[in-house]
């Protein structure tokens, strides 16, 4: 969990520069302490019967076992197999049953957990059949039972139920478009919600009335609104279709050609703006009077963790915060420029960062292999002005292990892939432009390989200096 897999690959590739070491072990240290069983293990804690929960925003609930005929537990998202792992652990065998949706390959057995695995980031049939499976556990709910719901990033896609009149190709050509074309988080998920009949709160209708619900969320999105995460199946939502309807046009999708735009998908938003169908429950419906939403980890918790190592390691260490978005080659830039005008004599740095960027891709010529850390990457190092005898790294990874359409977490830059890249001759931009960072990365040794981590909280950069 955490091991960045081609570490000491990199350290003979790099070597000469301790900052690189520095930055990987921290990278480790604070990907570590974000695994959902640790985050869940801390949350929940039961002493007999006495159930007892908290968040990390101090939210509280207190339970007593003895109150409920049946536990569930239910889910979906990157980080849920271990959230479900921990969490089966702690109530040792008091689960009735349960069902959860997790990417492909995560391999996990959990003793009366049926465990479907699903396609990501775009949904596929797996994940219909697997939240049909959910579905078919909270239809079953009596007033006298406790479900536990454990969501984390990915789960937007892994819970997919296509509304009434649509088709889940219909949904696929929506949400792929939209996020080729650089929409937000929130815009994409505000879409899903409108196309779906169980995002937006709406899973919380098929659970019987007077059952206790509580969900373990692990934040993905700048922010940590619960209503965008997995676009909050059990918050409570105060998007509309016709806010819907406003994001489609902005990218070009209300009258766009056919098979990137659906009538079907159109006429649905339509009859939501006028009232035909319901729209997703909001604030205040009494159907989350019983719902108990505990956020257990975040982005801040990450970046937080960095700062204690680095600050270990004698380093005057600063967290620049977890709201980094935009795009990921402006953000890349940013990385440089700090790194390049930030050295105090005889002072060891470290900044920290934390977010989510997005790559906007080329609409008529195809694109490479990457992501946005690796992007950020590649852009820093045509921003950079670093000279051999500079000990200082700069490292971006996705903390879920997986950036983009490629197979690697992040990238790392040293003065060392400066001078590959001029030995090489390699033509950057070319790359950047073409959103090829994996494959240009890959020519200076500066890919970093974790595979899955099991967790999920945004991105992370790290810039350190040691002289």
């Amino acid at each position: 969990m955490g091991i960045i897999i081609n570490r000491s690959t990199l350290e003979w590739q790099h070597h000469g520069y301790q900052s690189l070491n520095i930055a990987l072990s921290t990278l480790e240290y604070s990907i570590k302490c974000v695994d959902p069983k640790i985050l869940v293990n801390r949350t929940v804690n039961l002493k007999g019967l006495k159930l007892r929960l908290k968040g990390i925003k101090s939210e509280k609930v207190e339970l007593d076992l003895n109150d409920y005929d049946s536990v569930y537990i239910i889910g979906a998202g990157k980080a849920t197999a271990r959230m479900t792992e921990s969490l089966c652990e702690i109530l040792k065998g008091r689960i009735s049953y349960g069902a959860i949706n997790v990417p492909y390959n995560t391999k996990t057995q959990i003793d009366g957990i049926s465990i479907t695995e699903a396609n990501h980031p775009l949904p596929d049939s797996s994940g219909v059949n697997g939240t049909k499976k959910i579905l078919g556990i909270l239809k079953k709910t009596k007033s006298s039972d406790l479900v536990f719901v454990l969501i984390s990033g990915g789960g937007s896609a892994l819970l997919p139920l296509p509304a009434q009149g649509i088709t889940l190709l219909n949904k696929q050509q929506i949400v792929n478009t939209i996020m080729s074309r650089g929409a937000s988080i929130r815009e994409i998920n505000v879409v899903r919600k409108h196309l779906s009949m169980v995002k937006g709160g709406q899973l919380i209708r098929y659970v019987k009335k007077g059952c206790i619900v509580v969900s373990l969320i692990l934040s993905d999105v700048i922010g940590d609104k619960l209503d965008t995460i997995a676009s909050g199946p059990t918050v409570p939502d105060s998007s509309t279709f016709q806010e819907a309807a406003l994001i489609l046009k902005k990218y070009h999708l209300w009258n766009g050609k056919r098979g990137r735009n659906s009538s079907s998908v159109k006429e649905l938003i339509i009859k939501g703006m006028r009232g035909i169908i319901n729209d997703t429950p909001k604030p205040g419906d009494q159907i989350f009077n019983k719902v108990h939403n505990l956020l257990i980890g975040n982005n801040a918790l990450v970046c937080e963790n960095a700062i204690k190592y680095l600050r270990k390691h004698r380093l005057q260490a600063s967290s620049l915060g977890s709201s980094f978005d935009g795009e990921a080659k402006n953000f890349g830039r940013m990385l440089a420029k700090l790194a390049n005008t930030y050295k105090i004599p005889f002072r060891k740095f470290g900044f920290v960062l934390g977010g989510e960027t997005t790559v906007k891709l080329n609409k008529v010529k195809s694109n490479g292999v990457g992501g946005r850390n690796q992007e950020a990457i590649l852009a820093a190092i045509l921003s950079s002005k670093f000279h051999s005898q500079d000990d200082i790294s700069i490292v971006c990874m996705g903390t879920d292990g997986i950036d983009g359409n490629s197979d690697a977490a992040g990238g790392l830059l040293t003065p060392k892939t400066i001078s590959m890249v001029k030995e090489k001759k390699l033509e950057l931009k070319r790359y950047l432009n073409n959103h090829d960072s994996n494959n240009a990365l890959k020519k200076v040794n500066s890919i970093i390989m974790t595979g899955r981590t099991g967790t999920n909280v945004n991105d992370i950069a790290i810039i350190c200096r040691l002289k």
